[in-house]
């Protein structure tokens, strides 16, 4: 094995550690949760309300508004072994058609670890500054009755030593059923399915390949309306990883949410996931009119996960 496959598999390993250690992936910006409400509600992705394109892009359906736009930024732990923190920035829009369909766009960054290179004599040679970067487009369409059907698709660049191209899509369905009534009181529930990170593997060379982080999800919530001016929701969803094959992984997350005259939220959860990937979820946001902001950390509950905290910023009209 020469010094530069060395190299790359060390950046592999560092860069994929920060949210994926225990999963083998080098492809964190694939899997981590740029929202900070679904990532405060145990990452259930189902109960988001903003940052569509990454979450669930048919729930912008459920809205009354034909534009909406969401920014936002993810810190995480120092990494043993590397420089700097691991960040990862997200910015998106989406727009509504003709009231069935929903186009959206949007763009991520995943970087900031630097770390000292060294060839097979232990000399140093240069820093490594691994970093990724997508470009992706989302498209819903609404067929009826509360189904509404959605995919999107994602252009991938991820710089270890070496630069790699790829590309994923993912797949979904959902279904929302309104005027529902829960202890005489009007309730809201959606479920939502889909299939994400389907795509070939990212080669980096000198036989390193890092393979997609295909997964598949199931979730649900409710929400309902305690008073005019009180209004709870809890929300539940499970992800599994089936690739790579040697590293599969499941997850369970589920939270509660209080929001207090449609202004004020407060949010906490949890996150269960195989080889110490769980974690606490707690946060809470503020909604003007059309504009939001909303906070959120994650506590890891054990070795393999990472403690990370999330602020973003939406505006709907």
């Amino acid at each position: 094995m020469n010094s530069k496959h060395m190299i790359i598999i060390a950046c592999a390993a560092l860069f994929g550690a920060t949210q994926a250690k225990a999963q083998g992936q080098s492809l964190p910006i694939l899997t981590a949760n740029p929202d900070s409400k679904t990532a405060s509600m145990g990452n259930v992705s189902v109960a988001s309300d903003g940052m569509y394109l990454y979450n669930t892009p048919s729930a912008f359906f459920n809205t009354d508004k034909r534009f909406t736009a969401d920014a936002s930024a993810s810190l995480y732990e120092k990494e043993d072994g590397a420089q700097g923190l691991f960040g990862l920035y997200t910015a998106t829009i989406g727009y509504k058609l003709f009231k069935r369909h929903s186009v959206f766009g949007g763009f991520r960054y995943a970087g900031g670890l630097k770390f000292n290179g060294y060839d097979m004599m232990g000399e140093p040679t240069k820093e490594y500054k691994p970093y990724d970067w997508t470009i992706d487009l989302g498209y819903s369409y609404m067929i009826g009755n509360g189904l509404a059907a959605y995919a999107t698709g994602a252009f991938i660049f991820s710089h270890l030593s070496k630069n790699a191209y790829g590309g994923a899509f993912s797949v979904g369905l959902s279904y929302t059923k309104d005027n529902l009534t829960m202890a005489k009181r009007p309730a809201n529930v959606m479920i939502d399915a889909k299939v994400e990170a389907i795509g070939p593997d990212l080669d980096y060379g000198n036989g390193h390949k890092s393979s997609m982080p295909t997964h598949v999800s199931l979730g649900g919530k409710m929400e309902v309306d305690v008073t005019d001016i009180h209004k709870v929701s809890a929300a539940l969803a499970t992800r599994y990883f089936f690739r790579p094959t040697d590293a599969k992984v499941f997850m369970l997350g589920g939270g509660v949410e209080y929001t207090y005259n449609n202004l004020l939220s407060v949010r906490a959860g949890y996150e269960y996931g195989d080889h110490d990937l769980s974690h606490f979820t707690m946060g809470a946001g503020v909604k003007y009119h059309s504009f939001r902001i909303n906070g959120a950390y994650m506590l890891k509950t054990g070795d393999g996960g990472k403690s990370y905290c999330t602020i973003g910023l939406g505006y709907d009209f």
